[in-house]
């Protein structure tokens, strides 16, 4: 087999392994704020969450609202939310992480 030949080949297998996973990471899941938001139900004692806009208009600035049972989840929450969420989300989204310690409205 000579050196073009055994180059071509391998330079055909490179490509198809790298179209592969271009294909394979264009199948996973999307990327959403909401699943993200629903994850800390798992993970802490949650009384609710809200995502959304603050304000009447739907020109708000978007925000999320978590309500944790125990203050000292409050950090933890926000760590969280620091890093599962992509840095643009973190930084477009205003996050209020409080606790109300149960009390129901």
């Amino acid at each position: 087999m000579s050196i073009k030949r055994k180059l071509g080949i391998l330079v055909f297998i490179c490509v198809t392994v790298a179209a592969f996973l271009v294909i394979r990471s264009a199948e996973d899941e999307p990327y959403s704020v909401e699943e993200v938001v629903d994850s800390v139900w798992d993970k802490y004692k949650v009384q609710s969450t809200q995502v959304g806009g603050v304000g009447e208009t739907t020109d708000s600035e978007p925000a999320i609202f978590i309500d944790v049972y125990d203050n000292s989840d409050i950090p933890k929450v926000e760590e969280y939310l620091e890093t599962h969420l992509s840095k643009d989300d973190f930084a477009q989204y205003e996050i209020n992480v409080f606790s109300n310690k149960g009390i129901d409205y």
